[in-house]
């Protein structure tokens, strides 16, 4: 499990307890708490361009990229996720390969356009993660690694 980002594991784990180090049962935690009430599920397409799934991935892909779904977990480029808060602090969750929000500036940067499509308000504060719980940090902690990464 990666951490990266301004928030260690233990203090992301006070807020989502599933992210802790030793957590049972972690990947089905995760789903459990971004499939109850999520606030917005997205493919971003690999231009981060938004794409809003409504209420589930599988039903909604990106049309005319249907074969997309066939390809775990590199999506053919997409990005596929969750925003969920459930009466708390929003947490995004991000379905893809451990390294992509980590270090890939290509991967950063598409997540990052795309997000900022959303129809709902995110602050640069919201956590991060994979769907492994994997921490990426905040949103701001993206930014700012990416503008290292890249040098801009």
């Amino acid at each position: 499990m990666l951490t990266v980002g301004s928030l260690s594991r233990a203090t992301a784990a006070g807020t989502f307890p599933f992210l802790a180090e030793r957590f049972p049962g972690r990947r089905n935690a995760i789903k459990e708490f971004t499939h109850l009430a999520p606030d917005f599920v997205f493919w971003i397409y690999p231009d981060g361009e938004l794409f809003d799934a409504r209420d589930a991935h599988r039903s909604h892909p990106p049309p005319g990229h249907e074969s997309i779904l066939r390809d775990e977990p590199d999506y053919g480029g997409f990005l596929r996720g969750r925003v969920a808060s459930n009466f708390g602090p929003p947490l995004v969750v991000v379905y893809c390969r451990p390294e992509a929000l980590a270090e890939d500036p290509a991967k950063m940067a598409q997540f990052l356009d795309g997000i900022s499509q959303l129809p709902i308000p995110l602050d640069d504060s919201t956590l991060v993660v994979s769907d492994n719980a994997d921490l990426y940090g905040t949103i701001a902690d993206l930014e700012a690694r990416l503008a290292e990464i890249t040098g801009l």
